[in-house]
């Protein structure tokens, strides 16, 4: 099933301040950051989301001084990166770290568990020593974790990981605290690699996965049959989105943008059109600002929302309008786009 959709190129040209939106389309979608206010307010409890869990398990982190280690899986478009700096803020508010917390983001392929292990750790020197620059710790930490060729044990690399841990706390003034967000799992092993890796080290530990059968993509089957990632990290499965789901957003973005003014989303039609079709939140909200601005080009008239009635979304036009866009060819006239 396709899913979001949304002319090419063509947004600039409406008016979205016919709706009192002053911002452009409230349903951009973005990743968000949860330090910034603005952007907190917009992530929303999802139904399917276990986010009493992940408390829990952030809790549990931190009263045995462990790493917490999460693991989160989903389709493309589903907010998993929004997700993960959710984590690392709620992580940062319950250790209470201010600015000396950073968020390393790890994307490279590797599919030699060992050797992306190996290239992590890497990625944690370097943050540390662009955070400081002080020549000591720069050849400390290069003597520690060579950029050499050669292919450490496991053991070695669990070894380097505590030195850093120790080193970024005891060594480092002001000391730092880091949390890691490692993008896409290439092997079914990689999380038993970093299970034994960081095993002694209290740190914030995020992978995220793709929902996906491919080469580049961890199968969910063997890894099931592993128990030692299990015992280390809590396993998230970034939930599709219901109809109550999209009526949630729906109302939650228009709210944020224009708040004096009613939604113009009949929101019955919202839960009946997306709950059949449970898209992921990416597309969600392509569907919506498109709903928006492809109104907007069907009015003909002078006057803003709510005075101007045409102008709302009633739920036939909705469905209506979403099955045309499903069912036009790529490429089709009228400002039609299919995605895969």
């Amino acid at each position: 099933m396709s899913g979001g959709v949304g002319p090419r190129g063509r947004k600039a040209n409406v008016d979205f301040k016919r709706y009192g939106l002053t911002q452009g389309d409230p349903y951009r979608h973005r990743e968000l950051d949860p330090r910034n206010d603005r952007d907190r307010a917009l992530l929303v409890d999802f139904v399917g989301a276990p986010f009493d869990q992940i408390e829990e398990q952030l809790a549990a982190s931190a009263a045995t001084g462990r790493a917490a280690a999460f693991l989160l899986s989903g389709r493309q478009a589903t907010g998993r990166t929004s997700l993960a700096k959710l984590i690392a803020h709620q992580y940062r508010e319950l250790h209470q770290l201010g600015d000396d917390f950073r968020l390393v983001v790890y994307d490279e392929k590797n599919h030699d568990s060992l050797g992306r292990a190996q290239e992590v750790l890497k990625a944690i020197r370097n943050e540390l020593m662009d955070l400081g620059g002080w020549g000591e710790h720069r050849d400390r930490l290069l003597e520690v974790i060579p950029n050499g060729p050669n292919r450490p044990e496991i053991l070695d690399l669990q070894a380097q990981a505590g030195f850093l841990a120790n080193y970024m706390r005891k060594r480092m003034k002001p000391a730092w605290t880091l949390g890691l967000l490692i993008e896409g799992m290439q092997n079914h092993d990689f999380l038993d690699t970093l299970s034994v890796v960081f095993a002694r080290v209290d740190l914030l530990v995020v992978v995220t996965r793709d929902d996906y059968r491919t080469a580049d993509t961890a199968d969910s089957d063997r890894m099931n049959e592993r128990d030692r990632w299990r015992r280390w990290a809590l396993p998230v499965q970034v939930p599709l989105l219901s109809g109550d789901d999209v009526d949630l957003l729906t109302r939650n973005r228009w709210q944020h943008e224009a708040p004096e003014l009613e939604c113009p989303f009949e929101l019955k039609g919202v839960r009946e059109t997306f709950g059949a079709r449970r898209p992921p939140v990416g597309r969600a909200l392509n569907w919506l600002g498109w709903l928006l601005e492809w109104r907007l080009r069907k009015y003909g008239g002078d006057e803003c929302w709510p005075a101007a009635r045409n102008l709302r979304i009633p739920a036939h036009w909705i469905e209506e309008s979403v099955q045309q866009a499903e069912s036009a060819p790529p490429g089709a006239e009228g400002g039609f786009r299919r995605d895969s």
